[in-house]
């Protein structure tokens, strides 16, 4: 058996590993090639494809559809960018169209388990720990209007046809494989100095808190929640579940680094969404417990840039 997983980013690249690690075989659908090395590729089946191909995902799904136990949808247009309003009409597109295509292809394949990715972004500018059940939904832009529209198709399907609908709400996620050079302007100007990166400023957001969480932390909650037998919950927050201020988080970052000339300046970013996750159903429910600090993560994202830039 194996797990359909579509996209290859920052998060599903740590997902492929972990699954192919404890010997799960994965199908891999990326509308881009994987970066994968030769070593993953006897557990891995990589399909090239685009979400919103509806006939391409039929075509896999019936020639692997009795092979695929569930899947896990991490693919999407992300906010950071420019990339999501430069086309907002296929970037919405992809993010709501390309869910419901896996939700359908689900259906008719009788394919019951789902695991889908979210984003804090759900939350909008709400005040107070972010907490699934008690927070209110209030998305203030179209990411986030994208990725709660997905988590009520994928709620729907599962009432009317019994559908194990899951989905992990993440929350900025940083570190390997994505270089700092490559990605939003507010990674950029914090992890740059680990790629070398100066000269780089924020006019303000320094005294914003934001709850970071170490990639690999965040692959393994939503491992977690796939692999759970059975869950009370449908919606977890996956997130480190503790606030840092920019100004804390570049400080970190500087440790590691020579850069001189990095700044932020002060005030906050709007909408504020300061406040760290409620983290307390994914540690219940799932076992879920963040491994890295703040230290932690920069620590071991800057070796791996090192590593990459020696090469």
């Amino acid at each position: 058996m194996a797990v359909f997983l579509t996209g290859c980013g920052l998060v599903g690249y740590w997902i492929a590993k972990g699954l192919t690690s404890e010997g799960e075989d994965v199908i891999l659908y990326d509308i881009k090639r994987t970066q994968f090395g030769q070593a993953d590729s006897e557990k891995i089946t990589f399909i090239q494809g685009d979400l919103l191909d509806y006939p391409r995902l039929v075509e896999v799904f019936r020639n692997y559809g009795t092979k695929i136990e569930g899947i896990i949808h991490t693919a999407a247009i992300s906010a950071g960018g420019s990339q999501f309003l430069d086309n907002p009409h296929r970037s919405v597109t992809i993010n709501i169209v390309g869910t419901l295509n896996i939700l359908e292809v689900a259906r008719i394949f009788d394919v019951k388990k789902i695991v889908y990715t979210s984003t804090g972004g759900v939350y909008g500018g709400a005040e107070g720990p972010l907490s699934e059940n008690k927070t209110p939904l209030s998305p203030t832009d179209l990411y986030g209007v994208s990725k709660v529209s997905g988590e009520f198709l994928g709620l729907q399907y599962a009432n009317h046809w019994d559908i194990d609908f899951r989905c992990a709400r993440l929350y900025f996620v940083y570190g390997p494989p994505s270089m700092p050079s490559n990605l939003p302007l507010i990674f950029r100007v914090l992890f740059g100095p680990l790629e070398g990166l100066d000269h780089l400023r924020l006019e303000s957001g320094g005294d914003q808190e934001l709850d970071f969480t170490y990639v690999k932390d965040t692959a393994k909650g939503v491992l977690l929640l796939y692999k759970a037998k059975t869950v009370r919950n449908k919606i977890f927050n996956i997130a480190g579940g503790q606030s840092y201020n920019l100004k804390e988080v570049l400080n970190t970052v500087k440790k590691y680094s020579c850069a001189t000339s990095i700044e932020i300046g002060p005030g906050k970013i709007s909408p504020p969404r300061g406040f760290p996750f409620d983290i307390a159903l994914a540690k219940e429910e799932l076992g879920f417990k963040p491994e890295y600090t703040l230290e932690r993560g920069v620590s071991e994202y800057a070796e791996w840039i090192k590593k990459v830039q020696s090469r």
